[in-house]
């Protein structure tokens, strides 16, 4: 099939196929979207586990099924971090999170998370971020591969190895005329780096942009040290994908 043909109409369920089989992913292709409305058989993540961004991880690796969904709601915490709902657009950045991500001089012993030299310096790197909007009611995602329509898909998530990693990069450069700032591997929490900013959910906008990571030590518990994880908008991804056929990825001797 020449997928370049049907770029404009490739489905959701399609590019991540498209995408997964062209380097031989092991994991399967999520992707994330709002609503106001949850789905007969949506699950909240923070019944699944504490970890939003290991939750998201466990559906690629086809652990738990989906679709799963983020939301505020009186009878269960968000998530185990204090900054989680506000990542999501749900709620503004908790006045704590600077001291307890910064590297706080204390009785002559750094405390704290130290994910930051100081308050000043996080409070800065919150302002760049601006305010985070949600893009509806619940923050939903799913497998590629489970959605028949679109629902208004924001991003797309991919989990693998580094070389694989690197062949989707050069993939997303191949139709881009952008050298410098079409991929960016930013600071922030995993989830930010899988949703918030490739959904384009930052008051700054951040939808024309791949983001690679994460750069969280903390994903260490549950992220293998082989693996990345790639945030992709979805009309980068549409394009990633209807560009297939012409790349490099598809030559005979490649």
């Amino acid at each position: 099939m020449d997928v370049t043909i049907i770029r404009d109409r490739l489905s959701i369920e399609l590019i991540g196929e498209i995408l997964a089989d062209l380097v031989k992913m092991e994991t399967i292709p999520l992707c994330v979207y709002g609503s106001d409305l949850l789905p007969k058989n949506a699950v909240k993540s923070s019944l699944l586990g504490d970890c939003l961004a290991e939750n998201i991880y466990q559906i690629a690796k086809g652990r738990i099924k989906g679709p799963v969904y983020a939301g505020v709601e009186q009878d269960r915490a968000f998530c185990r971090c204090i900054g989680g709902p506000a990542w999501f657009g749900f709620e503004g950045f908790d006045p704590r999170l600077p001291s307890l991500i910064s590297a706080v001089l204390k009785d002559d012993e750094l405390t704290g998370k130290r994910l930051k030299e100081s308050e000043e310096i996080a409070c800065e790197t919150l302002r760049e971020i601006g305010n985070v909007r949600s893009p509806g009611r619940y923050v939903m995602i799913s497998r590629c591969d489970d959605l028949q329509n679109d629902p208004g898909v924001r991003c797309i998530i991919c989990f693998a190895s580094a070389g694989k990693i690197m062949d989707l990069c050069a993939l997303a450069h191949f139709g881009s005329h952008e050298a410098l700032n079409l991929i960016s591997i930013p600071w922030g929490p995993a989830c930010a780096t899988l949703i918030t900013y490739p959904a384009g959910m930052t008051g700054n906008g951040y939808s024309s942009r791949i983001f690679i990571g994460p750069t969280d030590p903390s994903s260490r518990q549950w992220l293998p040290e082989d693996c990345l994880a790639m945030g992709i908008p979805v009309e980068i991804a549409r394009k990633m994908a209807g560009d297939a056929d012409k790349s490099f990825l598809t030559k005979k001797d490649a």
